[in-house]
């Protein structure tokens, strides 16, 4: 006997139907492709690791075990994501800033000793503006600069801004996430701040667009 799957209609064997999470109390009317194409929409939704069960008034998470059952290739991503996320939550946590390098640490020095030497690169970052180290200032001076109270240095400009992959023009990182739009009026290119993936791209392909460097990769 075949059953027909309640989201893309097929029909297939009881055994093509799994049991979406442990807790789950509903049938199992959603095959397997589709609960792995579900899964995988999601992990490439801006790093989204919260997963509901695709069911219609269904509200249970999908836990790790429950990923794990059904697609080992899309648990390492999830389980990648979901460590990344938890290390981002960490107040003393800092990812290194060597493009290069998709590693970081945890610095409980803080900000009484900024200077943050990356355990698997040995390139130096400042712990208090999350920048590469300003070798010619202090953090002190470094806010002065920062602030506009000082003639911007070149210096200042090759670590505060990076250029536009599409136009060029330097524009400056604020305090929010990654996800970057250029202010350019005539360019308005969405780029990756730590990789410059095209996060048009990105949007298509998912998080693996990312340079596999980038701590957004998965």
């Amino acid at each position: 006997m075949k059953i027909k799957c309640q989201i893309c209609f097929e029909y297939y064997r009881r055994f093509s139907f799994p049991k979406i999470t442990a807790k789950c109390n509903h049938g199992s009317n959603i095959c397997k492709l589709c609960v792995n194409k579900y899964i995988e929409v999601q992990l490439n939704s801006e790093s989204n690791i919260k997963i509901n069960c695709p069911f219609d008034l269904c509200n249970q998470i999908m836990k790790s075990d429950d990923i794990k059952k059904i697609n080992k290739e899309l648990f390492v991503r999830y389980d990648t994501l979901l460590l990344h996320q938890t290390l981002s939550k960490i107040p003393e946590f800092r990812w290194c800033k060597n493009s290069g390098c998709n590693s970081g640490q945890i610095h409980f020095e803080g900000d009484d000793a900024p200077i943050m030497t990356c355990q698997a690169c040995k390139r130096k970052s400042c712990y208090t503006h999350d920048i590469p180290w300003h070798e010619d200032s202090t953090c002190s001076n470094y806010e002065i600069i920062r602030q506009g109270n000082d003639k911007p240095t070149q210096d200042f400009l090759e670590k505060e801004t990076q250029p536009c992959p599409k136009c060029g023009i330097r524009i400056i990182k604020g305090d929010g996430c990654d996800h970057m739009t250029c202010n350019i009026k005539t360019c308005k290119y969405e780029f990756c701040w730590l990789c410059f993936a095209d996060y048009n791209e990105i949007r298509k392909n998912g998080n693996t667009f990312h340079k596999k460097t980038c701590k957004y990769y998965a």
